[in-house]
């Protein structure tokens, strides 16, 4: 590493390696003193020794890095410029390798505008950057992040890449974040370091959609690019099967013998293909098909016997598969995994008794239950003796075994993504405006703790009845529409004499999250421009979207930006969507989610357990971009959309 301007260095101390820095803290008492002459020369009581340099880099080399922080710091004390400038920016770096975030804005700002010298402000913009960050203020960072470009030092250019490439990654860039760490590599000295990156490299790659990489894989890319890109195609298409994917990266190894990720990575995703992949030899479908269930899991159970027929049949017959894609399910088969579909109770101790004797009937993989209550009685077990995929969400809080996993259609996960995106969109102030139900205040919650989480403000927030179909008193109050009306009242009041006035909302917001149905959302978009915010921005959840999709009564949702599942916004060549449709052409459109819901729930079974080993993973299915948490549970990242002229139209994505 070459450090800026320190002239004073002698050859000998510029060559000691320099990594990075905690150890007995030296004072600045001892470090401070200097003896000196009467009569010597002022200059020299600002000259720090050769031997207190050599100390600093020896902290350094050591990763001592509060001591080397200090150390620096009292070299800066002892130096006039340029020296004291580097100093005090190395002080920052050590107290950034030391994980002291928060110290470093507090650091600059205790420093004279003239202590910092030009030629490192981009070290220092560099740091901040990354101190915020690491704070979660994801949009200032990378908004004080200086070009990468102009940063000449390695170390600070390789802090900025690894800045940049979270940063994208968390506001919608996969691509651009898998690049910007394959530039890292460069910088990166142990095989330990390597293999992180190449992992925050897949990750990233994970992300793209598969539309995406289609399209950039038909683009001119560099060699490492599209190497990356056609192995994690391979991964895609092979579902991670050991059968599948050994013949396909036995050509890429072909065309690739020199890629960064041949000499290890290529290798160990085969390796783990064949160590993680779950193979069920039979399945137990245990779902509640009497009472208030019924509909949903006769639905959940269709998707998911189309999903298994569809895979078994490939397997056996390929003449079979066809008639499949035709609209024909045969249900006179003989497949390699069995399938014992189970009319489950809603009654805790019946249920176990249910999950106990298909156990014993050989299941060695189970789908069920759907409701909280007992997928919690699950949790509350000593162990689970087979892999359990629960279609729900238990108690987050609970500790879960290695076996259970949980996968629904949590509405979190959207309120979430609603607010990453608002934020990447430049959204800083934000209200809220939910029902006055249990699922409002979900959703309210987990807007507020995201957006704010990244550096967003939520400025109020407001509940509206969700049984009325008048929700002015409640948009009125978070608007602030009801002060300025207040206020004419007091001029006029004040005057004697009625005056034309105009009532204003507030102006400190750019941007409202509504909770809502369709019907709801239809109402509060045409009241919110009654009051005078026809140029808020509005965003939802998938729930505004209309099961019936008239375009005329839909009119109303024009404008409004909103989450939702590939299935519902990206079906036109979907060969699943079609001979679903084909199946069973005369479903409730409104439970078409619940259909992509049980394929998914069939296929993400050989995925769950690689997935909860690298929750960094994901895998795009109908139903979103689907990772495993290291509890077992599915995340989901969905597809932004809005209306116009009442109909859903999906919003390409930064990296499409």
């Amino acid at each position: 590493m070459k450090l800026p301007c320190l002239k004073l260095l002698s050859t000998a101390i510029l060559i000691v390696t320099i990594s990075a820095c905690q150890t007995p803290n030296p004072t600045l008492n001892e470090t401070d003193t200097q003896t000196t002459e009467i009569g010597a020369s002022p200059d020299a009581l600002l000259t720090p020794t050769e031997e207190e340099i050599l100390s600093a880099f020896e902290l350094e080399s050591n990763q001592y890095w509060l001591d080397a922080a200090l150390a620096y710091q009292a070299l800066s004390i002892k130096s006039n410029q340029p020296e004291k400038s580097s100093f005090l920016i190395k002080s920052a770096l050590m107290l950034y390798e030391a994980g002291n975030f928060f110290d470093i804005p507090a650091f600059f700002d205790s420093l004279q505008e003239s202590d910092i010298l030009e030629q490192d402000q981009l070290y220092k913009s560099t740091l901040l950057a990354g101190a915020y960050f690491a704070e979660g203020k994801t949009y200032q960072g990378l908004l004080g992040l200086p070009p990468i470009e102009e940063i000449i030092d390695w170390r600070y250019k390789a802090l900025a890449l690894n800045i940049r490439s979270k940063g994208v990654l968390a506001i919608g860039k996969p691509k651009e974040s898998a690049e910007l760490r394959m530039q890292i590599s460069d910088y990166l000295k142990t095989q330990a370091e390597i293999e992180q990156n190449h992992d925050f490299i897949w990750d990233a790659l994970n992300r793209i959609p598969d539309s995406t990489m289609t399209k950039e894989l038909s683009k001119p890319q560099t060699e490492q690019v599209r190497g990356w890109l056609e192995l994690n195609l391979i991964a895609r298409r092979s579902d991670m099967l050991p059968e599948k994917i050994e013949p396909w990266m036995n050509k890429w190894y072909e065309r690739y013998t020199d890629h960064a990720a041949a000499k290890l990575f290529a290798l160990n995703l085969l390796e783990e293909s064949k160590r993680i992949n779950i193979k069920p030899e039979r399945i137990a479908l245990m779902l509640p098909f009497s009472g208030r269930f019924e509909p949903v899991s006769e639905t959940i159970q269709n998707g998911f016997l189309y999903a298994y027929y569809q895979d078994q049949l490939a397997k056996k017959d390929k003449v079979a598969q066809v008639q499949l894609n035709q609209g024909q399910l045969n249900q006179d088969q003989t497949f390699k995994t069995e399938l014992e579909i189970i009319n489950a109770s809603t009654d805790a101790a019946e249920f176990n008794l249910q999950y106990r004797q298909a156990i014993e009937n050989g299941a060695d993989f189970v789908v069920g239950p759907i409701n909280k209550a007992l997928i919690e009685s699950l949790q509350n077990r000593e162990d689970i003796p087979v892999p359990t995929l629960a279609l729900n969400y238990g108690d987050e809080s609970k500790p879960s075994d290695l076996n259970l996993y949980q996968f629904g259609l949590n509405p979190e996960d959207e309120a979430e993504q609603i607010a990453d995106y608002a934020l990447a969109q430049g959204r800083r102030h934000a209200i809220i405006l939910v029902p006055d139900t249990s699922w409002g205040q979900r959703l309210h919650q987990a807007f507020k703790l995201r957006f704010e989480s990244l550096g967003g403000f939520v400025v109020d927030s407001e509940t509206y009845p969700s049984r009325k179909s008048d929700y002015s008193v409640s948009i009125k109050k978070l608007l602030n529409v009801s002060t300025s009306n207040l206020r004419k009242s007091m001029i006029q009041q004040v005057i004697g004499q009625a005056v034309e006035f105009n009532p204003r909302r507030r102006q400190d917001v750019d941007m409202i999250f509504v909770a809502a149905n369709s019907r709801q959302a239809r109402l509060i978009k045409p009241q919110l421009k009654f009051h005078h915010a026809q140029e808020l921005p509005v965003y939802a959840t998938s729930h505004i979207s209309s099961s019936d999709a008239n375009a005329e009564d839909d009119r109303d949702l024009n404008g409004i930006l909103f989450v939702d599942i590939p299935w519902m916004l990206d079906n036109k060549n979907n060969l699943d969507h079609q001979n679903i449709s084909a199946l069973w052409p005369n479903s409730s459109k409104r439970l078409s989610r619940l259909f992509a819901f049980g394929v998914d729930a069939y296929r993400l079974i050989p995925s769950l357990r690689r997935l909860m080993i690298n929750p960094q993973d994901s895998v795009l299915k109908h139903t979103g971009t689907l990772s495993v948490s290291s509890k077992g549970r599915v995340k989901r990242s969905l597809l932004m959309a809005t209306y116009k002229n009442g109909s859903a139209v999906l919003l390409k994505t930064p990296d499409q």
